[in-house]
């Protein structure tokens, strides 16, 4: 995978550019650099997911900082309808940094997916976890 001249980024088979696999990874000083040659902070892979879709899946607060520093959409949505925000609620595990992160930065926790399901709603059917809390300011 390579960036062609005037900073279009070439993806793989799967519709990834090197800052999907940078965010999955968690090298925030990869994800600036790459964002500086030109990648798109926003590029959706086949399945609709960004680079913050996967920085938030894998817990990578660091290049999520960093995305959306960079203007990402915090509220972009996969081809499930989830957003980053679900994505953070779903792959919760006891760390509530990129919940708190994305909230700070306007997520909408009302954002319903294809199934109807919210994020704030799906942090309340979450038992192993008190992950409800991050939502305690939203009816």
């Amino acid at each position: 995978m390579t960036i062609e001249a005037g900073g279009a980024e070439v993806a793989d088979r799967y519709g990834r550019s090197e800052l999907h696999y940078c965010a999955l990874d968690g090298d925030g000083a990869q994800a600036r650099a790459l964002l500086a040659a030109g990648l798109d902070p926003d590029a959706a892979d086949q399945q609709g997911h960004t680079p913050l879709h996967l920085a938030t899946q894998q817990g990578n607060v660091e290049v999520a900082t960093v995305l959306l520093d960079a203007g990402a959409r915090v509220d972009a949505v996969n081809e499930y309808g989830n957003s980053p925000l679900f994505a953070a609620v779903f792959a919760y595990r006891g760390r509530g940094d990129l919940i708190e992160l994305l909230r700070r930065h306007g997520a909408d926790p009302h954002r319903a997916n294809i199934s109807g399901q919210t994020p704030v709603g799906l942090a309340r059917l979450i038992a192993n976890y008190d992950v409800r809390k991050y939502f305690a300011d939203v009816g």
